[in-house]
């Protein structure tokens, strides 16, 4: 509905097995970077923050992330979604985000720049859970600030 910032109800179809293999091939890069990201707020709250590398590094394994949502949520039929770039949309700020806990110029920037990058990465794992069946394996956890 207009104005709404809620999900769609429902998502694009893809098959369970396509979710499936997706999931086994990106399901461990992914957590990894899920969790680098959490383990940012030990960093932020030391004030170490400028020696982290910047968003693109491929620690976050924000390509993983992205890989995992184009299998998750486009296939041959439906090709690129909202939900896709919505998805993509969230992970671009993860990684805009990182870097700018890196350049923050106050330990106050840097935590903001942190609560932001934890909530782009939930939206993101509350889109992709969605189309995690028991079939295609247990969903992400969300991430806590």
């Amino acid at each position: 509905p207009s104005g709404s910032t809620d999900f769609p109800k429902t998502v694009p179809f893809t098959r369970a097995q396509q979710r499936y293999d997706t999931y086994n091939k990106y399901k461990e890069r992914v957590q990894r970077g899920i969790d680098l990201v959490v383990g940012l707020k030990d960093v932020v709250n030391k004030g170490t923050y400028a020696d982290i590398p910047d968003g693109n590094a491929p620690e976050y394994c924000i390509r993983p992330m992205g890989l995992l949502a184009n299998g998750f949520l486009a296939s041959e039929n439906t090709g690129t979604t909202n939900e896709l770039l919505l998805a993509r949309w969230y992970i671009n700020e993860v990684a805009l985000d990182i870097t700018d806990i890196k350049v923050a110029s106050s330990p106050e920037d840097a935590k903001k720049s942190y609560a932001a990058a934890l909530a782009a990465l939930n939206s993101y794992l509350g889109l992709i859970n969605r189309v995690i069946t028991p079939k295609v394996g247990d969903p992400f956890p969300l991430v806590l600030p």
